[in-house]
């Protein structure tokens, strides 16, 4: 199982995206590129970074910062926020970063998704979905939409999607452990990959969430607060040593 670990951007600095007031400001560092160098160093196989400015308005507005991250670190980065047209996507790509992440936009234009797949590649093109109560949060979570996960997640497999990011926007809030019953059930009912994301807060989760069969998990509060060691995560269900 891939774990990616997270790093959410505002204002050019690192923030936890989370509501609880003791996570705010439970930082290791509010220097986005020195908080990827340093999950690098503690083994991080692959970044997962989010603007969440431009998220909220719309169009990339921390690119610089996510230029600086790509010119110090060797391991893959998956990014988004704010991509709402092929010109976007193709400036990131073109910027070094691995694959990127389409959200609002796979919900009201489905005919971009379906050209982003067709110009860049599935493989480069992962679908974002945000659920709050099984209903998919859009515009940066702003706002609540009228599509539950799975019919969106099986729409986009349709186009030609092989990979979703799948976030609980109330675990993800409460980081109380993982969605897995929704988790299962894009599992069970899409042959796409699962990346799950919200709520992870110890290692028992990630095997939870493991045995639901997603394809990897992204963490990030419990990283910032060490409720899980990232070299121990990797060693356990990246390289699969001594997993029970």
């Amino acid at each position: 199982m891939q774990l990616y670990a997270g790093i959410h951007i505002s204002d050019g600095k690192s923030v936890n995206p989370n509501d609880l007031h003791y996570l705010r400001d439970n930082i290791l560092t509010l220097d986005p590129v020195k908080l990827a160098l340093h999950w690098q160093e503690l083994g991080a196989t692959y970044l997962h970074i989010i603007d969440l400015d431009a998220a909220a308005m719309g169009y990339p507005v921390n690119g610089e910062t996510i230029r600086n991250i790509l010119d110090v670190v060797h391991i893959p980065v998956q990014y988004g926020g704010g991509l709402r047209s092929i010109k976007d996507i193709d400036s990131f790509l073109n910027m070094g970063v691995s694959r990127v992440i389409i959200s609002t936009q796979a919900i009201y234009n489905p005919n971009f998704l379906k050209e982003a797949i067709q110009v860049f590649g599935p493989e480069k093109i992962l679908v974002g979905i945000d659920a709050d109560k099984g209903m998919v949060a859009v515009e940066g979570r702003a706002k609540v939409s009228t599509f539950n996960s799975l019919s969106l997640a099986q729409q986009a497999e349709k186009l030609g999607v092989r990979t979703i990011v799948y976030t609980d926007v109330g675990c993800a809030n409460m980081v109380k452990g993982p969605d897995i019953i929704n988790t299962k059930e894009l599992v069970d009912h899409t042959r796409l990959d699962i990346i799950y994301s919200g709520g992870v807060a110890s290692l028992q989760d990630l095997k939870n969430i493991r045995n639901a069969g997603v394809s990897g998990v992204m963490i990030g509060a419990a990283l910032y607060t060490n409720k899980i060691k990232l070299k121990e995560a990797v060693m356990l269900y990246e390289r699969g040593e001594q997993v029970e």
